[in-house]
C-alpha cells in the first residue's frame, strides 16, 4: 500500500428488499511496517487520528476508482461480506454505481477488484442508483431483479476530488519548476 493520501468516497451497499445495510468510508488501516491491514471503513476511521503505533490509515479510491487494487479488493471482501452478514453460498451478481466519467480501464480495473472481492458478475453505471430509478424505470426494473447488490460510490464533498486532483497538479508542477502563477493561468486558459 502507497504512503499517498487520496481523500476517501463514501460506499454504500443496498440489498433488495432491505435497502441500504452500510454506509462506510473507503479506508484502509494497515502497519506500516508489515503493510498487513488490520481494519477497514468505520474501524479504520477511528484510528485514522491515531496513527501512532506505526498503523497508517489510507484510502485505496482514487475519486471513487481503484488507486490501489490488492487494498481495494480486500476492501470490497470485507465491506461486501458484512454486508450479506455471512459469505454467500454462490457468488452474487453486483450493480456498481460510480462517480461520472469513469474511463474504460477504470471500469475495468473496478470489475476485476470486484470480480477478486467473491463477485460473479458486475454491472457499472456512472448513473446514482436512485436517478436511474426515476430516469429510466424499465430499465432500472430489469437491473433490480438481477443485481440484488447494489454499491454506490459516491463523495459527500465533491468538491475535495478538485482539490485533490489541483495538489496533484501543483505538486507535479513543483518537481518540473514550474509556478503556481503559471498553473493558475494555464487553468484560466482551460476554463474559457
Amino acid at each position: 500500500m502507497d504512503d499517498i493520501r487520496f481523500e476517501p468516497a463514501d460506499i454504500a451497499i443496498y440489498l433488495h428488499g432491505r435497502g441500504m445495510v452500510l454506509k462506510e468510508k473507503s479506508l484502509v488501516a494497515f502497519n506500516a511496517e508489515d503493510k498487513k491491514i488490520v481494519a477497514f471503513g468505520t474501524e479504520a476511521e477511528y484510528m485514522e487520528g491515531k496513527e501512532s503505533g506505526g498503523i497508517k490509515v489510507l484510502s485505496p479510491l482514487r475519486q471513487g476508482m481503484v488507486a490501489d487494487y490488492v487494498a481495494s479488493v480486500c476492501l470490497f471482501a470485507h465491506l461486501l461480506y458484512k454486508a450479506w452478514g455471512k459469505k454467500p453460498f454462490f457468488k452474487p451478481p453486483v450493480a456498481v454505481c460510480v462517480p461520472k466519467g469513469i474511463t474504460e480501464v477504470e471500469k475495468k480495473a473496478m470489475e476485476e477488484v470486484l470480480y477478486q472481492s467473491g463477485v460473479k458478475e458486475v454491472m457499472i453505471s456512472d448513473m446514482p442508483w436512485q436517478q436511474l430509478a426515476s430516469e429510466r424505470p424499465e430499465e432500472f426494473s430489469k437491473l433490480r431483479a438481477k443485481f440484488t447488490t447494489v454499491i454506490e460510490i459516491t463523495k459527500e464533498n465533491p468538491e475535495s476530488y478538485i482539490t485533490e486532483e489541483l495538489t496533484g497538479i501543483l505538486q507535479y508542477a513543483r518537481q518540473e519548476g514550474i509556478s503556481a502563477a503559471r498553473v493558475a493561468e494555464l487553468l484560466r486558459i482551460a476554463g474559457r
